[in-house]
């Protein structure tokens, strides 16, 4: 039965890597990545993250007016890297790969007994 398993899971990570969503997904992803733009809008994100999450730790208030315009900068810097062309490509492909793992995960997955699986130290 551990030989069927094995050899039917490694069908199943040979069948995802060559998926073309996946493989399209990985693709997006490495240009993303090489994209001096994409970069810095992330760049952009990440400090407005990071300004949003210092501000409110200060001010311990979500109303206070801090607080609201550091929500408005990160919410503005998010909108603007989502809608760049390349990351929007990149996130309609992820949501038709997630919903590929999703499917794994609820068909194959959770129907796997954890008593099955061997404990530490078998």
């Amino acid at each position: 039965m551990k030989n069927d398993l094995y050899l039917d899971t490694c069908a199943l990570k040979e069948a995802l890597m060559n998926d073309p969503r996946i493989i399209r997904l990985n693709d997006l992803e490495k240009k993303m990545n090489e994209d001096d733009s994409v970069m810095a809008l992330a760049y952009q994100k990440d400090v407005a993250s990071s300004r949003y999450s210092d501000i409110l730790s200060i001010y311990c208030k979500e109303e206070a007016p801090e607080v609201k315009k550091a929500r408005e900068e990160l919410i503005e810097a998010k909108t603007t890297l989502y809608e760049h062309p390349l990351v929007r490509e990149y996130l309609d492909v992820y949501q038709s790969v997630r919903s590929i793992y999703q499917r794994i995960n609820n068909n194959i997955i959770s129907l796997i007994d954890p008593d099955m699986c061997p404990k530490e130290g078998d």
